[in-house]
C-alpha cells in the first residue's frame, strides 16, 4: 500500500513550490524473537511476525517453531509452546554462563542469538537520615511511611557491566507496587541520555523511566552516590548484558520521542541481536532493596 503527503517549501517571498513524496510501507515480513534471561526465573520466549507501519491490531503469533537452547555450547533444553506465540523452558540460567538460542520455523532461515548472563549488582547502603511522612493517606492505617536519605555503594565487578536502576512505589496494603516513571538523584556515574530538564524537580532535572549507571573508568571499583528514598519504595538495580543494555537504551529513547509527540522527530532504530530476524535475546540479573524495616 502506498500513501503520500505534501511538503510545502518557500522558494522566495513571492514564490512557493509543491513536491509530492511517495512512501511504500510494504517491507519483508520477519519473525520477532524476544527473550530476556533472568537467573531468578524460568525461561520465557515470545515469537511473533512483524507488521508494516500502516497495520494495526494484534501481532500474529508464531506457533509452529522448534526452539533449542544451548549453555556454553552444549544442548540445554527445548522450549514448549504454551500459548499464542509464547514458549517456556522450565530451567533457570546461571550467572557467568553463555547461552544461545536457535529457532527453526517452516520456510524460514533459523533465528539465532547469544547472551552471557551477568552477576547480580552487589549493592549495599546506609540510611543517613529518617523523617516521618506527614499527611500520607495510607490504605493500611497501621502502616507509617518515612522519608530517607540513603548512601549507596555499588561494588563493581571486573569486566564490562551495564547497571540500570528504577523504583517501585508501594500503594496498597496487599504489597502491590507501581512502576515509577522518573528518578531524581545526582551521581557522576549516570548516563544522561534520558535526562529531562524540569524546574520543579529537586535538582532541576529528572531521569525518564530509568537511571543507567556506567562503570567507565572505575572498572572493579566502587560507585558511591546518595538518594532520597522512602520506606514505601523498593529500589531495583539490574545488571544487563551488552545486548539487553543497547536494546533498553534505544527503547527508552524511542519511548521518550513517542511521549513528546514531535511530528518531525527522527525515530530511533531499536537495537536487535537476532540473526535472520529481529528482536532481542539478552539477559539481566536483579537486586531488590526494600526499606520497609528501616
Amino acid at each position: 500500500m502506498k500513501t503520500c503527503f505534501t511538503i510545502l517549501s518557500c522558494c522566495s517571498v513571492f514564490l512557493s513550490c509543491e513536491q509530492v513524496v511517495d512512501f511504500d510501507y510494504q517491507t519483508e515480513q520477519k519473525i520477532c524473537l524476544n527473550c530476556v534471561l533472568n537467573p531468578d526465573s524460568t525461561v520465557s520466549l515470545d515469537l511473533y511476525y512483524t507488521r508494516t507501519l500502516d497495520e494495526t491490531g494484534e501481532f500474529e503469533p508464531v506457533s509452529e517453531a522448534t526452539i533449542e537452547f544451548f549453555e556454553d555450547g552444549e544442548p540445554w533444553g527445548t522450549a514448549n509452546h504454551v500459548s499464542k506465540g509464547n514458549y517456556i523452558l522450565d530451567k533457570k540460567p546461571l550467572p557467568g554462563k553463555t547461552y544461545a538460542v536457535k529457532c527453526n520455523t517452516p520456510g524460514n532461515l533459523p533465528l539465532t542469538g547469544r547472551t552471557t548472563v551477568q552477576e547480580k549488582p552487589n549493592v549495599s547502603y546506609v540510611v543517613q537520615s529518617k523523617e516521618r511522612y506527614e499527611g500520607w493517606r495510607e490504605m493500611d492505617k497501621s502502616t507509617q511511611f518515612y522519608k530517607l536519605m540513603v548512601d549507596y555503594q555499588l561494588n563493581d565487578q571486573t569486566g564490562n557491566d551495564y547497571y540500570w536502576n528504577y523504583i517501585l512505589f508501594w500503594y496498597d496494603a496487599w504489597e502491590k507496587y507501581n512502576f515509577s516513571s522518573s528518578l531524581v538523584y545526582i551521581s557522576p556515574y549516570i548516563d544522561d541520555f534520558n535526562r529531562v530538564i524540569e524546574a520543579d524537580s529537586k535538582y532541576g532535572f529528572y531521569y525518564e523511566y530509568y537511571a543507567r549507571l556506567t562503570d567507565t573508568g572505575i572498572d572493579g571499583g566502587v560507585l558511591e552516590f546518595s538518594k532520597d528514598m522512602s520506606t514505601k519504595i523498593i529500589d531495583v538495580f539490574f545488571n544487563a548484558d551488552e545486548h539487553y543494555d543497547k536494546y533498553m537504551k534505544s527503547s527508552v529513547q524511542q519511548k521518550m520521542i513517542d511521549d513528546e509527540s514531535l511530528s518531525f522527530k527522527e525515530p530511533v532504530q531499536i537495537y536487535s541481536n537476532i540473526e535472520n530476524g529481529t528482536g532481542i535475546f539478552g539477559s539481566a540479573s536483579f537486586t531488590y532493596l526494600s526499606f520497609r524495616n528501616e
